[in-house]
C-alpha cells in the first residue's frame, strides 16, 4: 500500500514539475485589436482602450496597426495618450503622458510596409517604455491628426503590453 500511494505522489510531482517547466512563458500581458470604420477612420473617433491593472515591473507599450493598399498617405500621424492610474490609500492618483506616432505605411517602392498579410499589413511601433507599480491599471486613447477629416485603408488599431 505505501509504495502505491509513494508512486502517485512521485507520479504528481512529476507531472506538476512537467507542466511548470512547459508552461507558456510570453512576455505579453496585454494584445488587443479594435476595429475602425470601413469607410474611414474618422478624426473624432477616438479609440479607448482600458488595461487592467499590472504587477509591478518595467513594461513596452507598442501599437498595431493594420492597413490596406488603398490607404492614401504613405505614413499616418497618431496621437496616444496614457494615463497610468493607481489607487493609493482609495485616492486615485494619475500620471499623463501623450506621444505622437508616426506609421509608414506605404514604402518608397508603393509596396505595404510592415508584415503582409492577404489583403492587409501589420505594422507594429514602439510607444513608450516606462515602470509600473503594483495594481497600476492604464487608459489609452488614440486617434489620428492626419488633414482629411477622413481616411480610408485603415482596418484596426491595436495595442500590445509587453515586460521586459
Amino acid at each position: 500500500m505505501r509504495t502505491k500511494v509513494f508512486t502517485f505522489i512521485y507520479m504528481v510531482v512529476l507531472l506538476l514539475w512537467g507542466m511548470s517547466t512547459t508552461s507558456c512563458n510570453d512576455p505579453r500581458t496585454y494584445d488587443h485589436y479594435e476595429s475602425v470604420s470601413v469607410k474611414g477612420w474618422e478624426r473624432n473617433d477616438t479609440l479607448t482602450f482600458n488595461l487592467p491593472r499590472q504587477w509591478e515591473g518595467s513594461y513596452e507599450l507598442s501599437l498595431g496597426l493594420r492597413a490596406s493598399q488603398t490607404f492614401p498617405y504613405r505614413s499616418v500621424s497618431l496621437i496616444v495618450e496614457s494615463a497610468i492610474i493607481n489607487y493609493k490609500h482609495k485616492k486615485k492618483l494619475e500620471r499623463m503622458r501623450r506621444d505622437t506616432i508616426h506609421c509608414e505605411i506605404i514604402t518608397d517602392k508603393g509596396m505595404l510596409a510592415g508584415q503582409d498579410g492577404i489583403s492587409n499589413t501589420e505594422i507594429r511601433q514602439h510607444v513608450a517604455s516606462f515602470q509600473l507599480n503594483r495594481n497600476d491599471s492604464l487608459h489609452i486613447t488614440i486617434h489620428h491628426v492626419m488633414s482629411r477629416n477622413s481616411i480610408p485603408g485603415i482596418s484596426d488599431i491595436g495595442l500590445r503590453l509587453q515586460r521586459r
